[in-house]
């Protein structure tokens, strides 16, 4: 019998390691969207525009913290990070089957940006980083936490850049 147990003890923790497991997250595919583009606009001009872009998200730095109008002109590079937003995921879920039918339910997701602004030749460079992290979910539906993705929704990043050119578009002259 002394033989056996710890073979039995492995095969045991196996099967309870198996049970336990949440059900595998799937990806939807769809093309993979700009993280960074470049306006062609001063710098003050497209800085305000991101200021706009994320007046509604919660700003956790900003790098340099403050500056003025005049040193705003002088800036050549300034970066800014945001906290978490939380939400829905576009293109990360669960399958799960009922009566045979398959379904699927779309993970709830934070994510956090990181956008730097660079001044280049003709313009200036702006490129989202966006860090995600999804919630995963147990065989019977409930919440196992959040963890982070390897690639993060790129419609996010491309969404913040478009919102950056609608601010700057609508700006006054």
């Amino acid at each position: 019998m002394k033989k056996n147990s710890p073979i039995i003890a492995l095969f045991l923790s196996v099967l309870l390691a198996g049970c336990s497991s949440a059900p595998p997250v799937k990806t939807q595919d769809y093309a993979t969207l700009q993280s960074s583009r470049i306006f062609e606009y001063e710098f003050s001009t497209v800085w305000k525009a991101i200021e706009v872009a994320f007046k509604d998200y919660k700003i956790e730095e900003r790098d340099p913290a403050k500056v003025d109008a005049l040193e705003l002109k002088k800036l050549t590079r300034r970066s800014l990070e945001t906290d978490w937003v939380y939400g829905q995921s576009r293109d990360k879920y669960q399958e799960y089957r009922i009566n045979d039918s398959p379904r699927k339910k779309y993970l709830q997701t934070r994510v956090k940006f990181e956008v730097i602004a660079t001044s280049v030749m003709g313009g200036v460079g702006v490129e989202v980083r966006p860090e995600e992290d999804i919630e995963k979910l147990a065989s019977d539906g409930s919440s196992l936490g959040y963890s982070a993705v390897e690639t993060p929704d790129s419609s996010r990043a491309d969404e913040i850049l478009n919102k950056i050119n609608q601010a700057i578009l609508s700006a006054a002259p």
